[in-house]
């Protein structure tokens, strides 16, 4: 019985072809991110805005999903459609970042940033009226738990209770239920604030 010879060169020849194969999964890899932001990057970016208030923590949160998708790209294996996949990944960055910005904000006892500035343009009591409501909604939405916040938020990028489903883990009858009453509770609050102005 005769033993088979180690052979350097193909081994060599091996550790070339893997890295060759490395490159391609790299170019895929990069190409693949780059359509995903693209395509998404507003909608991540109103992701963002729904789960922090300040302009830098915003653009922080869109930068931690940017990275989260990169390093998440290799392990999507096409089980749920690509932008549900999307949402899952960065409402779980969102989430997890969310909570700990809480908890360093609770810690450090930060001063509430003053309102964003009003464009001197906007002449227009409808329109300062319009934006202050725009506002309010959206703080509204800030303080819903995150689950509630999460389900709002995928509603207002029109995915689909099925999507919604995947996502958040809930059933569709359950998602449902919920939005149904995250708008009441959000319907009563802005009437709150509206009788609270007059």
């Amino acid at each position: 019985m005769r033993l088979p010879v180690w052979k350097r060169k193909s081994m060599s020849t091996q550790a070339i072809a893997q890295q060759g194969q490395e490159r391609v999964e790299d170019t895929t890899r990069h190409e693949t991110f780059l359509h995903l932001i693209g395509q998404y990057e507003a909608a991540l970016r109103r992701l963002a805005a729904g789960y922090v208030a300040r302009d830098a923590d915003r653009e922080d949160l869109f930068q931690e999903i940017a990275v989260g998708l990169w390093r998440a790209i290799p392990s999507y294996r096409g089980e749920a459609s690509e932008r549900t996949w999307l949402y899952r990944v960065a409402h779980n960055i969102a989430i997890s970042s969310s909570a700990r910005l809480y908890r360093r904000e609770k810690r450090e006892r930060a001063m509430p940033e003053a309102f964003d500035h009003i464009s001197a343009r906007l002449d227009s009591e409808q329109e300062l009226l319009r934006n202050e409501k725009r506002r309010a909604l959206v703080e509204a939405i800030r303080s819903l738990p995150a689950l509630d916040r999460q389900i709002v938020l995928l509603h207002l990028e029109d995915l689909s209770y099925a999507e919604i489903e995947q996502i958040s883990g809930l059933s569709q009858s359950a998602v449902a239920t919920r939005l149904s009453r995250v708008r009441e509770r959000l319907k009563e609050e802005m009437q709150a604030r509206e009788m609270g102005r007059q």
